[in-house]
């Protein structure tokens, strides 16, 4: 009898977790034109994300924003996102190049920076815990 509720408690508990996180999120979803959102001098810089003949993700600055910086050290079909690589069935790691990234290259530093991501919908991706460290949101 004890052995019976332990299992059925095991059961239970098993049944109601959400698995919507289990099922393998699609390097497709990434393609598309996507906004930069909460992201500093970054805010609504519009890139598009594609897929070389590799099968290579990568993203290429569509549409600049106003900030001075942005306008100084980048064009329109820069290189933005360099890479996107799969840590797990939902998360990915988003590598995003520096802004004046051959200014940092001149003097030995990285001229990358890596955010972990993942999906809220279809539409939306975060960065960091939860969006913390901002977002990207499909332009439809």
């Amino acid at each position: 009898m004890k052995y019976l509720i332990v299992v059925l408690s095991l059961l239970t508990i098993v049944s109601s977790c959400d698995t919507s996180k289990m099922k393998e999120t699609p390097d497709s979803q990434f393609e598309g034109t996507w906004v930069l959102t909460d992201r500093g001098m970054f805010e609504g810089i519009e890139v598009e994300i594609s897929k070389d003949e590799k099968g290579n993700l990568s993203g290429i600055v569509k549409k600049r924003n106003d900030n001075k910086y942005v306008q100084l050290f980048m064009e329109d079909g820069d290189t933005f996102i360099s890479g996107i690589k799969r840590n797990s069935n939902f998360e990915f790691v988003i590598s995003e190049k520096k802004i004046a990234a051959p200014l940092f290259s001149a003097y030995g530093q990285s001229t990358t920076k890596d955010f972990k991501a993942t999906f809220d919908g279809k539409d939306k991706i975060l960065f960091g815990k939860n969006g913390i460290d901002g977002s990207y949101q499909r332009v439809k």
